[in-house]
């Protein structure tokens, strides 16, 4: 008979956590000291320097976190000398904070003026940025400190300086300097904590060593990066609450959050700050087994905290009657701080074994995923943009344990899984305890008593639970797969029998899910097909396409998690891709105009370039080859849009007008059509007759949208065609006769409806010709007035009353109806520049892979395409719809020679 040998809590990580009680301290003083000062100010200033102290808290924090581009860090990561590197590391952060300086002295008028803060938010800003420099210094010897693990020293002049700068502040505002009583403090609190390391340990004197300038930027780049990132990440949710719910409502969940967020700061941070240090000391396998043991201790501290934050969220209801909004979002919220917690020793690993590139990737897909979620969630209010920031965060978490084991040795999740079983179950006695405990209670649901004897009794059930488990031993595999299968089967046949239609849609789509997951080939396919019906599936249900795309990229990622290598990424597309993407950033950040429409805009670029991303990754490792995927790609798009050419006809013979279908726009429509038609002849070898009806098809139902651009382009790709040799003369007369044929029996069989519609078209053009001729002037003018970024991503929409030219009444159209023109007036000259290079890869791939005969016909195809959706483009807006990022993504997949185009 075998035994289950107890796998004890106290583990080789217990130094490193031990260390973290020094940091806890420190974070406990800093945060104390912060809200104390924080309570005296809002006692004594008016809202309006109120205002002013918040604008400088935050360039504070951002210039904080460039001052030295992520060297600090790395020196507790570096392998080799550190006294050395830490000379080149206070070089780097003074030139770096020195420059921050200027920049913020300069721009100070200008950020005042962004929130009305006047004269007096030039002087703070100006003043508190005086701090980054002292900053940057205290660093380096803080971190060589926290490099040798001596924690105790680390803290203390952190310790000191927050005390002290609060007396500061204090005593200056009592004194009546207002809101310059900010910089007074920071300022002495900067040069304590400075002046304190420098007596615990050696100064560090600037000095250079190109090698270790490059180590410490290669670790530290990209730690800058992600620190400005998660500042974002932590500051977008209030900014979508204020501007869509309003003050109240960002009262409400700023209650929420912060109660939420305190343990993850004061524990999990804290933790994982220690941890660090002592991971960069390991190698090897070492390393997973000490996160693993740090992740037991961190939950073991946490997971009683959220537990109870959970079932013991309607106690915050006595703090008053005006906070039970909160109750809900607080629930979703703490277990988002839970996720947070895990996540959090996941990125500490990944730091530890230099993967910085890997955190800054996470950290920008849980800005992207959170953005994407909040938006749609707004609708429930505060409540669904905690369940948002949960989804956001477990969707982060799950790529972060996708993505660690292959870089972490020694990392194995079933068995840390394993290993948390007694603290999970901890957690389950803790809930149970604290409902029954509330349920039998003599006192009220919302009462100190009841929350007292409640929670206390929970705490013992806690840790009973936890110390009986560890001291019998932890289950088996088995008895854990049983588990697992008997919930399962639980939750599955009680919604059977509760809801046997929902449950029978969800089991098949969990399939659908499952097959897309396992062969991305099919979710690329699946995407690419469901596009052309886009406006159709929404009506059905507005996340209808979302949920194509995001089945596409959970494929790609489950795919990345087995094989982390990503192909096709080394070539100048994807560099003018991610170009590009800075850009729209940048603007999107400097001059966004309307919240809603710019983060609208803002994540369809996004989203686009990620397909770009996911197609040529997945195009150039497809089974059996690129050519052969690539051509099923552009095959499967034409008979989807060849599906929604059919649609469009039966509307136009039903309703008359101009043929829209699936796409409420016809000019869109048409766009799709047009952009589908070249790829006909690939269908011409296996099925002729096949090809020759979608020909027909696309043609007919281009005519049926009236749209002149589409018209205007399909004649450039008529002579692209026949000059590449894509397509002989007398195929195209051919084809032009049969076309010309089917419209004229459509007209002759249906000639009151095409000439109602005619007329109806001919009524409006010239009205539209005047319309699209204003919207290019203003666009031009928005360009010319924000040359380098433009007016932000939907800033056309947002700034058109302010450029409607004199004579002109009102202008209704959200886009500019020409491409170019649209995208220089969001994104001004650079952002035209980058979506041009973009385009120009695309177009120089596909030319380039006309070398290779197999792929010589689908190359022609795409070259072909991109010449009447770049012409037609001159009269329409696509550069929010999926024809021009396909085109590009074949073009750069097709690319035979990557690398040196």
């Amino acid at each position: 008979m075998s035994t289950t040998a107890p796998i004890p809590l106290r583990t080789a990580a217990a130094p490193a956590v031990r260390g973290a009680g020094w940091l806890a301290t420190g974070a406990v003083t800093a945060k104390t000291c912060q809200t104390l000062v924080l309570l005296v100010f809002a006692a004594v200033l008016d809202p309006s320097s109120f205002g002013v102290i918040s604008l400088a808290a935050a360039a504070l924090n951002i210039a904080t976190v460039l001052a030295d581009l992520g060297a600090g860090t790395a020196l507790v990561h570096l392998r080799g000398d550190a006294e050395r590197a830490a000379r080149t590391a206070v070089t780097l952060g003074l030139a770096v904070s020195a420059a921050l300086v200027v920049v913020v002295w300069c721009a100070a008028p200008v950020l005042s003026g962004l929130v009305q803060a006047g004269d007096l938010g030039v002087e703070v800003l100006r003043g508190i940025v005086l701090c980054t420099p002292l900053a940057a210094l205290s660093v380096v010897s803080g971190e060589l400190l926290r490099r040798a693990l001596d924690f105790r020293r680390r803290v203390l002049p952190d310790i000191a300086g927050n005390v002290v700068g609060a007396l500061v502040t204090v005593a200056s505002l009592a004194a009546g300097h207002g809101a310059m009583a900010l910089v007074h403090g920071q300022l002495v609190q900067a040069v304590v904590v400075l002046a304190l390391f420098w007596v615990l340990r050696r100064p560090v004197l600037p000095g250079w060593s190109g090698p270790d300038a490059r180590d410490l930027l290669a670790f530290g780049g990209s730690l800058a990066a992600s620190g400005l990132l998660t500042l974002v990440v932590l500051n977008v949710d209030y900014l979508l609450v204020a501007h869509r719910l309003g003050t109240a409502d960002v009262g409400v969940y700023s209650m929420a959050f912060r109660i939420a967020y305190m343990p993850y700061l004061l524990i999990a941070m804290v933790v994982g700050g220690a941890v660090f240090a002592h991971l960069c000391r390991l190698r090897g396998a070492a390393v997973g087994e000490a996160v693993s043991d740090a992740a037991l201790r961190l939950h073991l501290l946490v997971v009683p905290l959220y537990t109870g934050m959970i079932v013991l969220a309607p106690q915050l209801r006595l703090l008053g009657e005006q906070w039970a909004p909160a109750v809900p979002a607080l629930r979703w919220l703490a277990a988002y701080g839970l996720v947070l917690s895990a996540l959090e020793l996941v990125v500490v690993a990944l730091k530890s074994v230099g993967r910085t590139p890997v955190v800054l990737g996470l950290t920008a897909f849980h800005l992207l995923a959170l953005v994407g979620l909040l938006l749609p969630a707004l609708r429930w209010g505060v409540t669904g943009v905690a369940l948002a920031q949960l989804v956001a965060g477990l969707l982060t978490l799950a790529v972060a344990l996708l993505l660690a084991p292959r870089y972490v040795d020694g990392l194995v999740g079933s068995g840390l899984l394993r290993r948390s079983v007694p603290v999970a179950a901890g957690g389950a006695a803790l809930a149970v305890t604290a409902l029954v405990s509330r349920a039998l209670l003599p006192w009220g649901p919302v009462s100190v008593p009841g929350l007292l004897v409640a929670g206390t009794l929970s705490v013992l059930a806690y840790a009973a639970t936890v110390r009986l488990l560890e001291r019998a031993g932890l289950p088996g595999r088995a008895l854990l797969l049983g588990v697992v299968t008997i919930l399962a089967a639980t939750v599955a046949g009680t919604a059977a029998v509760l809801a046997p239609a929902p449950a029978l849609l969800g089991a098949a789509a969990l399939v659908v899910l499952g097959v897309a997951v396992r062969r991305i080939e099919w979710a690329a396919i699946g995407y690419v097909a469901v596009e052309p019906f886009g406006d159709l599936l929404r009506a059905l249900h507005p996340a209808a396409v979302k949920v194509a795309g995001a089945v596409l990229f959970l494929a790609w990622l489950v795919r990345l998690a087995q094989d982390p290598r990503v192909a096709g990424m080394r070539q100048g597309g994807m560099r003018a891709l991610a170009a590009l993407m800075t850009v729209l950033l940048a603007s999107f950040v400097v001059h966004g105009a309307d919240l809603g429409t710019g983060a609208d805009h803002l994540l369809s670029y996004v989203s686009y370039a990620l397909v770009v991303v996911v197609l040529v990754d997945t195009a150039r490792r497809a089974r059996p080859d690129t050519i052969t995927f690539a051509t099923r790609l552009a095959t499967s798009y034409l008979l989807a849009c060849t599906a929604a050419g059919l649609v469009a006809i039966g509307d136009f013979l039903a309703h008359g007008g101009r043929g829209a279908g699936p796409l409420e726009d016809p000019n869109d429509l048409a766009f799709f059509l047009l952009v589908a038609l070249p790829f006909a002849p690939l269908l011409a070898r296996r099925a002729p007759a096949g090809a020759a009806a979608c020909a027909l098809v696309l043609l007919v139902a281009i005519t049926v949208t009236f749209s002149r651009g589409a018209l205007v382009g399909l004649a450039v790709m008529v002579g692209v065609a026949l000059y590449l040799g894509a397509l002989r003369a007398t195929t195209v007369v051919a084809a032009g006769l049969v076309a010309v044929s089917a419209v004229g029996v459509l007209w002759a069989a249906n000639a009151a409806l095409v000439s109602e519609s005619l007329a109806e078209k001919d009524h409006i053009a010239a009205e539209n010709v005047d319309l699209r001729l204003t919207t290019w002037t203003m666009a031009a003018e928005m360009t010319v007035d924000s040359p380098l970024l433009g007016q932000g991503p939907g800033g056309f929409q947002a700034q058109t009353a302010r450029y409607v030219p004199a004579g002109v009444t009102e202008v209704r159209q959200t886009v500019v109806h020409q491409m170019y023109l649209d995208v220089s007036a969001e994104l001004g000259l650079l952002g035209l520049a980058a979506f041009g290079a973009v385009l120009a890869h695309g177009v120089h791939g596909a030319a380039r892979a006309r070398s290779l005969a197999r792929s010589r016909p689908l190359a022609d195809a795409v070259l072909v395409a991109f010449a009447g959706a770049l012409v037609a483009a001159c009269f329409l807006s696509e550069q929010l719809y999926l024809p021009v990022w396909l085109l590009v993504a074949l073009g750069l997949a097709l690319n035979p020679h990557p690398r040196s185009s």
